[in-house]
């Protein structure tokens, strides 16, 4: 799926798998296609039900075959170019064992590229969502080629933009707003060709 499915649900990365079911259930009731029958948003609702249902698979599918759900789950394929402690912070990663990551990054003089890319990662798993996005970007700047680096910061970008006060923490996500805004450019649009979808507006 193209979004971190953690945000998706609005936990975090270290969450347990009751959290995560808790944080589904609750999300599947709040936009289930029923509960919008001949409502002008149910569109947006059943894309996001859909939305809800893709990022927990994806999570308990990849928790269960003990790799990293995250939204840069395809570095494990990369060859490493870097210190053998490196590929250390790489297992360590696909483990979920994000702190110890950070401790032996911590104690790596030599930052290349990947090196703040790992970082960015895992501290992103622990929730230091500003200086994950952070390294994210010093490792795109010192590789702009690095399609991986790249996609990273594209997506902390747009989780930046639409979590940047909220945190993972369920419940203090931004969905209601987002919904909103996505019914007021659809009002905007449908007046520009002469309709209304909200007269309200």
């Amino acid at each position: 799926m193209s979004q971190d499915p953690y945000l998706v649900l609005g936990v975090s990365r270290t969450a347990t798998d009751d959290e995560i079911k808790k944080a589904y259930r609750e999300l599947s009731r709040k936009y289930h296609p029923d509960s919008y029958v001949n409502n002008p948003l149910s569109n947006l609702a059943e894309e996001k039900f859909k939305e809800v249902q893709e990022a927990y698979d994806t999570i308990m599918n990849e928790r269960q075959n003990g790799g990293y759900a995250g939204s840069s789950s395809s570095y494990t394929n990369q060859s490493y170019s870097g210190t053998g402690e490196l590929s250390q912070v790489a297992n360590l990663i696909n483990a979920r064992r994000f702190q110890e990551a950070v401790t032996i990054l911590a104690g790596i003089n030599s930052r290349t590229a990947q090196w703040y890319y790992f970082s960015a990662i895992a501290n992103l798993g622990l929730g230091n969502n500003m200086i994950a996005v952070e390294h994210a970007r010093t490792a795109s700047s010192m590789e702009p080629g690095n399609i991986e680096y790249r996609n990273l910061v594209n997506q902390l970008s747009f989780g930046g933009q639409r979590y940047n006060t909220t945190g993972y923490g369920y419940g203090r996500g931004t969905d209601a707003g987002d919904l909103c805004c996505k019914l007021w450019m659809a009002d905007c649009c449908c007046e520009c060709m002469g309709g209304d979808l909200c007269t309200c507006m």
